[in-house]
């Protein structure tokens, strides 16, 4: 009997205690549920996870209440994508996202702070040029200033030799060209598009390109063929030579060089190849 009333008063015990304890421990455990401002995604979150629910999936819920993710923007140096960074406390998980633009005004237009720098942000110079470039993972290139480079710590540099990006000192149209081996003179003229993509690199001053000619006509036209007569196709490929028309004056400045009659096999195509690197690689 004395055994049986023991048994009775441990059972109560445990009745006892998990009444008392199952109410805590399941509010524990109930997800809260919380809204990122930008997208007005809503997610699950738990201890382990943090899950975005689709409308549907809130409705069946039953539409539980939510609250605004603690979430601040960010983007590195003078590139252009913000960067919205939502920290899940709870389950201890950080989600970083590219905004766009009317992402940001959905999310009230806050304040940004600038970083130094990003672990996915890459750097390159071209042989034609100390300047370095840094790029990030959407692919925008800009410039970047030796105090940039210092406060980022030094990071290491892609160094893209034999190729890069060349003016001619008497060409008065301010032209810039792209060359994909500055030994051969192989590339052709960017548009201001194209070189703004690639982050304004600084191009070297040149009066001529490898294997470009002075043609004779008539006797007494000039005209000069070179890479930078040529438009740049990224892709490569066979481009007839283009002329354009010198002036006297302009074939002086260029060292007046003897003029030929006809073009030098070298001369006839002075395209990027198939295959070279393009002026984004």
């Amino acid at each position: 009997m004395t055994r049986r009333f023991a048994v009775l008063a441990l059972v109560a015990a445990i009745v006892t205690a998990v009444a008392t304890v199952s109410p805590a421990y399941a509010a524990e455990s109930r997800p809260d549920y919380i809204r990122t401002a930008y997208d007005g995604t809503i997610f699950e979150v738990t201890d382990d996870d943090a899950v975005p629910l689709t409308f549907q999936e809130w409705s069946d819920l039953g539409f539980p209440a939510f609250r605004s993710a603690p979430t601040f923007y960010e983007k590195v140096l003078t590139f252009p994508t913000v960067t919205a960074v939502t920290t899940f406390a709870r389950p201890g998980i950080q989600l970083s996202t590219a905004i766009t633009w009317p992402e940001y005004q959905a999310a009230g237009y806050p304040a940004i702070r600038t970083a130094a720098w990003g672990s996915s942000i890459s750097v390159h110079k071209w042989g034609t040029s100390p300047q370095l470039l840094a790029q990030d993972e959407a692919g925008d290139v800009i410039s970047l200033s030796y105090e940039q480079w210092r406060n980022a710590g030094f990071p290491a540099y892609t160094a893209r030799e034999g190729r890069g990006f060349v003016r001619l000192s008497w060409d008065s149209t301010g032209g810039i060209a792209y060359l994909c081996s500055t030994a051969t003179g192989q590339g052709g003229r960017l548009t201001y598009d194209q070189w703004r993509s690639l982050g304004f690199p600084t191009p070297y001053t040149v009066t001529r390109t490898a294997n470009d000619t002075v043609r004779r006509f008539f006797g007494a036209q000039l005209a000069y063929v070179g890479a930078m007569t040529l438009t740049y196709n990224p892709g490569g490929g066979l481009q007839a030579p283009v002329n354009r028309a010198l002036t006297f004056g302009e074939w002086q400045a260029m060292g007046s060089p003897a003029p030929v009659d006809g073009i030098p096999e070298a001369s006839m195509n002075l395209g990027c190849p198939p295959g070279a690197p393009s002026a984004w690689e």
